[in-house]
């Protein structure tokens, strides 16, 4: 038996009958590794902590694919093979590359990969998931808030994001809500598959691609392609506090991070990227 066999055994003993093969990726919370099932390509992700908050993650994406196999949604997304309902997933395994192993893509993205990627961000927002199986995944007025106390979003931003939450009202719209690159899969056989749902949820119109405004900050032309699917949607405001909620996160996300050469590369990008942002906030109205 080898380590990675050891590792899933010790942490259930419900694999299906999956046989296991090579550990892709192991961390305190979770181990993902190849194999096969009935002499089908498999993907295994099993849960080995017992923290409430990533239980509950691993949860609802379990709740995700099941969901996936009796709605599918607009795009590919692999197949649930296997799972007891609480610390195993075994899904299809689909041969493909992530668009980047970074949050940040070390390269732009060509032409063919950024049509992939926002293609299929812009349709898995028509998914109409069963009743009960996403929910709201903040509360923005909370938000706003918590991020005003921690000193990202000053008085006037404050007032101005009230303002546009008012004006918008809670129409959700179902996201995946962590489009990172490594979540972005490129299939050997074309298209940009879908992968990790555990912060997929509902939003307000545009989370994924406010995401994907910044992230993709450095591929040319990714911007502007952003900004006229949001036109063409007509959904530029709840775009825009989007923005706010994803932005915000990420200056938090980096400007805790240790001194040093990648904290300060991180900053460079960002910084400029939040002074468009407030100046297109307050001249929004």
């Amino acid at each position: 038996m080898t380590s990675t066999s050891r590792d899933l055994a010790s942490a259930t003993g419900d694999l299906g009958g999956t046989v296991v093969g090579e550990a892709l990726r192991t961390s305190d919370k979770s181990l993902l590794a190849l194999g096969h099932r009935h002499g089908q390509p498999v993907v295994i992700k099993v849960l080995r902590t017992d923290d409430g908050f990533w239980q509950a993650k691993f949860d609802h994406e379990i709740r995700v694919y099941q969901a996936f196999t009796d709605t599918p949604p607009p795009v590919r997304v692999p197949k649930l093979i296997h799972t007891d309902g609480h610390r195993v997933l075994v899904i299809e395994h689909i041969p493909g590359h992530p668009v980047d192993a970074e949050r940040y893509p070390r390269q732009p993205l060509s032409a063919t990969t950024l049509d992939a990627v926002l293609d299929t961000a812009s349709a898995f927002v028509e998914w109409a998931p069963p009743p009960g199986v996403l929910a709201p995944v903040f509360d923005y007025p909370d938000r706003v808030e918590r991020y005003y106390r921690a000193g990202f979003f000053d008085e006037r931003d404050r007032a101005a994001l009230h303002a546009l939450l008012e004006q918008v009202g809670p129409v959700w719209q179902a996201n995946h809500g962590d489009p990172l690159p490594t979540n972005l899969l490129l299939a050997d056989r074309g298209g940009c598959v879908l992968l990790d749902f555990e912060f997929t949820g509902l939003f307000l119109s545009g989370f994924d691609l406010a995401m994907l405004h910044t992230l993709l900050a450095e591929t040319p032309g990714a911007q502007d392609r952003v900004d006229a699917l949001v036109s063409e949607a007509g959904i530029e405001v709840p775009f825009l506090i989007n923005q706010a909620m994803a932005l915000s996160r990420e200056l938090r996300l980096h400007t805790e991070l240790p001194e040093g050469e990648f904290r300060a590369r991180r900053l460079f990008l960002l910084e400029p990227e939040w002074d468009a942002f407030q100046t297109r906030l307050h001249t929004s109205r």
